[in-house]
């Protein structure tokens, strides 16, 4: 249920800046990049960037994530074989 109303924030938030953004931003703009120049809208030229940005941010988090993700997972399996063990050990010290 957290997860839904966290996500519908998130859209409301983008949009809510979205539409701020084009409001009242209509001067066009000279943009140079590298391989090339493009006259662009301001509101147009910074929703891009932010959306470049918000994509941006999201893959770097994504990255850390699964990062965290797959050593969760390995020191899951570290404790499961740790405690085989332990109960290993502690058969055969009540056999011996």
């Amino acid at each position: 249920m957290l997860k839904y109303i966290l996500s519908f924030v998130i859209v409301l938030a983008i949009i809510l800046v979205a539409v701020t953004i084009g409001a009242n931003n209509d001067q066009v703009i000279h943009f140079n990049y590298i391989v090339a120049q493009s006259e662009l809208q301001l509101s147009t030229l910074v929703a891009i960037l932010f959306g470049l940005g918000l994509i941006l941010g999201w893959l770097i988090t994504g990255f850390f994530y699964l990062k965290l993700k797959i050593k969760n997972m390995a020191l899951n399996r570290q404790v499961k074989r740790q405690s085989q063990q332990i109960s290993e050990l502690t058969t055969a010290r009540k056999a011996a």
